[in-house]
């Protein structure tokens, strides 16, 4: 099936073809992405989330040994995904995104996301007063991570509640992670959507993305990952959530945001016609890394073959039939009106 119908079309009146990222958003180079095969890591290097925005995204002051341990003492979860700041080979502060493996005493181990081999990382504290707890490196096989650094320690995993630093209105909560060097391009006509960027992907075109997906039906509203993902062939008209779908429209390659869904959103679809991908029920919080844009790739969309049964089965549903035969006589209501108009206007002129 080479097409798959979507709720809310609009029609792009201009060029298409894939638009590329400049820059690779799971690494810190410059290399193209292409096939993303981890999940992307968005505080890599000066271009990740920076200085400025680590304190919109981190919950809290730097990490401590005697914090975690309290964590355990008590029961409750260890974050998930941490970030490490530190200064780099030019003195330049530079950030990396880990998860958080195990904590013991005052050492922990850490796995760097976003590089392929020797991930693992142990540090251990070595200054803890107040609010600046340093870390050292002590075991690492990554070059831009050498042994000896020290660097310090930030909670990012979220939480269901978005925090103050996060944009848009109620249940359209989103706070962007990485800004695009990407160039958003001039103004296009978008169809029904008026004018538009042509940078921005819109209602009928594909993207290439990865994602991780957390459920926030935790303790005390925290947070765990329950997808770390990639598709490079996902519909916009495809998201579900309003603040998904509408979120993506306003993102160049290679833009990181993370979304906030609610919990009472009934629309779960997830760049997939059903039942392809959903995401799960509840509150959830999405990060999205875009990588590139594939111009109006609804039109040549294939279906799976699970897709394909579902729609022809929604098809035949008598509710969907009826409202086909109601569009049926809509259309032809002024056709008949008009032939009955011409039939009383020839009955009047015999009378005559």
């Amino acid at each position: 099936m080479a097409f798959t119908a979507c709720r809310s079309l609009c029609f792009t009146l201009t060029a298409s073809g894939p638009i590329k990222t400049g820059n690779c958003a799971s690494r810190g180079d410059s290399r193209p992405v292409k096939n993303v095969r981890r999940r992307r890591g968005w505080r890599i290097k000066v271009h990740g989330i920076g200085l400025a925005e680590l304190a919109n995204v981190a919950s809290g002051p730097p990490l401590s040994s005697s914090g975690l341990q309290n964590r355990l003492g008590l029961r409750l979860p260890l974050p998930q995904r941490v970030a490490l700041q530190f200064e780099g080979s030019a003195n330049s502060p530079q950030i990396l995104e880990a998860s958080l493996r195990n904590a013991k005493g005052n050492c922990v181990m850490i796995e760097i996301l976003g590089v392929s081999i020797d991930s693992f990382v142990e540090l251990q504290e070595v200054d803890a007063k107040g609010d600046n707890t340093t870390w050292r490196v002590c075991s690492s096989a990554l070059r831009s991570l050498p042994e000896g650094t020290c660097v310090t320690l930030y909670d990012t995993t979220p939480c269901s509640e978005a925090p103050p630093a996060a944009t848009g209105a109620d249940n359209m909560r989103n706070l962007c992670l990485q800004s695009s060097e990407a160039d958003a391009g001039n103004m296009a006509y978008n169809g029904v959507g008026g004018v538009q960027l042509d940078g921005y992907p819109r209602e009928l075109d594909g993207i290439n993305y990865t994602f991780t997906v957390w459920s926030c039906m935790g303790a005390s509203g925290s947070c765990t990952v329950v997808e770390d993902g990639e598709d490079s062939e996902a519909l916009v008209c495809e998201f579900g959530p309003p603040v998904l779908k509408e979120g993506l429209k306003i993102m160049l390659p290679g833009e990181t945001r993370r979304f906030w869904v609610p919990a009472e959103q009934e629309d779960r679809r997830f760049g997939r016609p059903p039942p392809d991908r959903y995401l799960p029920g509840g509150c959830v919080v999405v990060d999205v890394t875009l990588h590139s844009i594939t111009r109006e790739a609804v039109f040549t969309y294939n279906m799976s073959k699970e897709a394909f049964e579902f729609s022809m089965e929604k098809e035949r549903l008598p509710g969907r039939i009826l409202l086909r035969a109601i569009g049926v006589c809509v259309q032809f209501l002024p056709f008949a009106w008009y032939i009955q108009q011409q039939q009383a206007g020839d009955t009047f002129d015999n009378l005559k």
